[in-house]
């Protein structure tokens, strides 16, 4: 399927093409895949770098880059991708620099179903002519059994019932090779394809490439069990893709007799490469990579793991920071002689803690990254570091929502006290449940409600008969929102270990009253 990126910096204007086109393909029978968008030239790139891209419609004006700028970009990196410019200017000097950027065509604004239709159609022609029909055929028969392969090998990694077995592996022994630097798209396999017709074997293996269920690239290899010639093979691609603007390296699993034991061999090749974040490598088979040399049961990192925990529980950021930057370097690891097993039981702690501290502020951080994708310790080190600033930040909202809230109910409180309220009442003032702003208020307060309408009210009750020692005890009830004078002496004894009329004999004067002088 043809893929299409619409580049502009106006989301309206974006939505409007991407309609556009879908009406086109649906009516011309065009084959387009769903429209990718992007909103700056920056994203655009990155969208570029990541996916395949076959077809690129741009602004020209656009803030930070311009879409001419874009496109000189897009036409030195990746000159297979057909360019057009979308416009509302028709100017000749614009539209000369446009053309010597490769562009193939151009679409002005306000654009028109048939110009676009006629135009998309002019670069699928100038796609297709690029390879010869006998390539595109076996580039087409290549993808369908690649895509056999994946979906048959997925279903075993989700433990779902498995579709039927994928045609022309024969082969005795299968590996599997996972790849990382930036790789995760479709231009790692159109390298794969290109230099395999470089680089032809004759009865050699069986290639088919695929993204498993965390849309990670996979290469599944079918061959003669020759772990040596596939690295040297591996090794070679490798090479050939840093020429090609894509820097890589890949793990590879020890050989399996069974393509059922694909889940297996997707955990070495995993693991494999994980060993990525303490040592530089091209290549790195399953069967280098030290085993995690036994330990007691507390493990190396014991101690610092409960430190943490702690800290977590606390809050302590400080903490989690120190014992975060302490402990992710090389230094660390390599004085006590951690091997990758040891960072990995370590890894899946720290991310768990931080998970449950963001379920807590009901924040999704979505999906933890693959211990298998970080390329160093410092890149896994920064991954923790941002997930921990995103955790910060949203205390800090919660802190200053809890605290207006907190604010708004004590204040309803304190204008009402002397009402008959309760908490059902308070909770519908400042919007909440019932039962979450029971919990709600014990938090943040640190009281009950009832305790402290108590307290309002007692304070209150003392306040009056200071000033006032002649008031009946019957009145300051009344005026603090009792009913019962009994209920009111007993509150208040409870709260001061004193009774109101002790209050009264042990103020005659009051406040407020004369002194009496001799």
């Amino acid at each position: 399927m043809i893929q299409v990126l619409i580049v502009d910096d106006d989301p309206l204007l974006r939505s409007a093409m991407v309609k556009k086109l879908e009406y086109v393909n649906q009516d011309g029978d065009l084959g387009l895949a769903p429209v990718l968008t992007a909103g700056t030239a920056r994203e655009a790139l990155a969208v570029i770098r990541k996916k395949r891209v076959d077809i690129l419609i741009t602004d020209v004006q656009m803030p930070y880059q311009s879409g001419l700028e874009l496109i000189d970009t897009v036409h030195k990196e990746f000159p297979q991708i057909q360019l057009v410019v979308l416009s509302g200017y028709s100017y000749y000097d614009y539209m000369r620099s446009a053309i010597l950027s490769g562009v193939t065509d151009y679409l002005l604004k306000p654009v028109k179903l048939l110009q676009l239709k006629e135009i998309i159609q002019r670069c699928i022609g100038n796609i297709c002519g690029n390879l010869d029909p006998g390539e595109a055929q076996s580039a087409q028969n290549q993808a369908t059994l690649s895509y056999q392969a994946g979906k048959y090998c997925n279903s075993m990694l989700m433990g779902s019932q498995v579709s039927a077995r994928p045609e022309g592996l024969e082969n005795s022994a299968f590996f599997v090779a996972l790849f990382s630097g930036g790789s995760s798209d479709e231009r790692l396999f159109e390298l794969f394809r290109q230099f395999s017709q470089k680089e032809p074997q004759e009865g050699g293996p069986v290639f088919r490439y695929f993204q498993d269920v965390n849309q990670d690239p996979v290469l599944l290899v079918n061959s003669q069990e020759d772990p040596e010639c596939l690295r040297a093979y591996l090794e070679a691609f490798c090479v050939f893709a840093a020429e090609n603007g894509l820097a890589c390296r890949c793990g590879v699993s020890q050989a399996g007799g069974d393509l059922a034991q694909f889940p297996e061999l997707h955990r070495q090749a995993g693991y494999a490469l994980a060993y990525q974040i303490i040592q530089d490598f091209t290549v790195k088979m399953a069967g280098e990579v030290p085993e995690k040399p036994e330990r007691s049961p507390e493990g190396l990192f014991h101690k610092a793991s409960r430190r943490i925990q702690a800290a977590f529980q606390s809050r302590n950021f400080g903490q989690i920071y120190a014992d975060l930057n302490e402990i992710f370097t090389i230094e660390f690891v390599s004085t006590r002689q951690a091997a990758l097993g040891d960072i990995l039981d370590f890894y899946n702690g720290f991310s768990d803690q931080i998970h449950q501290l963001a379920t807590s502020l009901q924040m999704d951080l979505g999906r933890p990254k693959s211990f298998t994708l970080f390329a160093s310790l410092d890149e896994l080190r920064s991954y923790f570091q941002e997930l921990l600033y995103r955790l910060q930040q949203q205390i800090e909202v919660e802190t200053d929502k809890n605290r207006y809230v907190i604010t708004r109910a004590i204040s309803y409180m304190e204008r009402h006290y002397n009402q008959d309220i309760s908490m059902k009442d308070v909770a519908a003032a400042v919007n909440m449940s019932y039962t979450y702003f029971s919990k709600f208020f014990k938090e943040q307060a640190h009281q009950s409600f009832s305790e402290y309408l108590a307290s309002i009210r007692m304070r209150e009750a003392k306040r009056l008969i200071e000033e006032d020692p002649s008031i009946k005890i019957k009145e300051v009830a009344h005026l603090v929102g009792y009913e019962s004078v009994y209920s009111f002496s007993r509150a208040f004894k409870q709260y001061y270990k004193a009774s109101p009329t002790s209050l009264v004999t042990s103020n005659p004067s009051g406040r407020g009253g004369k002194k009496t002088g001799c």
